[in-house]
């Protein structure tokens, strides 16, 4: 007889964090799902009852192969550490997919899987990128130098400054403002403002998985080298309050992106690409993501 499996809810913090140390092995060939447990663990100490956070493992075992699926609200990760499939496999199939998902930092070795599991459910797809990572050793981002040009000054990016962030991030979509605004109350950020105006001029964020993202410029500030500036006083910022690791994911096509980080001494871990995508609901196959908590 075939055995029936499940898919089960990790509650206790204690197995959480336990999970979450199996992620160090080999560092950092682990540390996106490191990073993902490690920001939800944080928030989880701050609140205790956020809701819509979910952490499902197959057959209540974590323990072996490190497997666990992350939603929270629309979004959804997954991951295991051997990154063989068939587990893995079984474990999506269990999932609920009628709402459709944003799906984040998949593993090129994954994400076969994943696509093959989107044919079978008829599941469409809003739009997916495929990503190359950037790595940035903790000691190494505490040795950056950070030179403030004249007229700016750094600090925290404002909640006020949430929907200019939003309108302006290429992977903006329906519901990203409420996450936009969750990641400034809760996340390392940075953000470099005129003095004379107080015109946030450019901004960094950390996401959810670890990566840096949301990195921006307003038109009427880019060509200065600020970019630069805010990338690296965010990554110090890790860095230091943290005592982590810098990553970022940027896309194929994105050049310019791919040259800031190189000119901060980021290493581009060879080898290692991720995808994120979006899919769409499967009854009304229009995305709804605009509630909030």
């Amino acid at each position: 007889m075939a055995t029936e499996h499940q898919l089960t809810e990790i509650t206790d913090l204690t197995d959480l964090r336990e999970l979450q140390r199996l992620y160090l092995i080999d560092w950092p060939r682990h540390c996106v799902g490191y990073f993902w447990l490690d920001n939800y663990l944080r928030w989880l100490k701050d609140d205790p009852q956020i809701r819509h956070l979910t952490f499902y493992t197959l057959d209540n075992d974590w323990a072996s192969d490190g497997l666990f699926l992350l939603v929270h609200r629309y979004q959804l990760f997954f991951c295991n550490l051997s990154r063989r499939r068939p587990q893995l496999e079984r474990a999506l199939r269990l999932l609920d997919w009628s709402a459709g998902y944003k799906v984040s930092a998949i593993h090129a070795e994954h994400h076969l899987v994943y696509r093959q599991l989107l044919a079978e459910l008829r599941l469409g797809m809003d739009r997916e990128k495929n990503t190359i990572m950037y790595h940035l050793s903790c000691e190494r981002a505490k040795q950056l130098e950070i030179e403030c040009p004249a007229g700016y000054y750094l600090d925290r990016v404002r909640l006020e400054h949430a929907e200019l962030i939003n309108d302006l991030w290429s992977a903006r979509h329906p519901g990203s403002l409420y996450l936009i605004q969750l990641l400034i109350l809760n996340n390392t950020n940075m953000g470099l403002y005129e003095k004379e105006t107080g015109l946030l001029c450019a901004w960094c964020l950390r996401l959810q998985s670890g990566f840096l993202g949301a990195l921006e410029v307003r038109e009427s500030h880019q060509r200065r080298g600020l970019g630069v500036i805010v990338a690296a006083a965010i990554a110090q910022a890790i860095a230091r309050d943290l005592q982590q690791d810098v990553t970022a994911l940027v896309n194929l096509s994105n050049a310019a992106a791919c040259r800031l980080f190189e000119r901060l001494k980021f290493s581009l871990v060879q080898g290692e690409h991720y995808y994120w995508s979006m899919t769409l609901p499967k009854a009304s196959g229009q995305i709804d993501w605009s509630y909030d908590e």
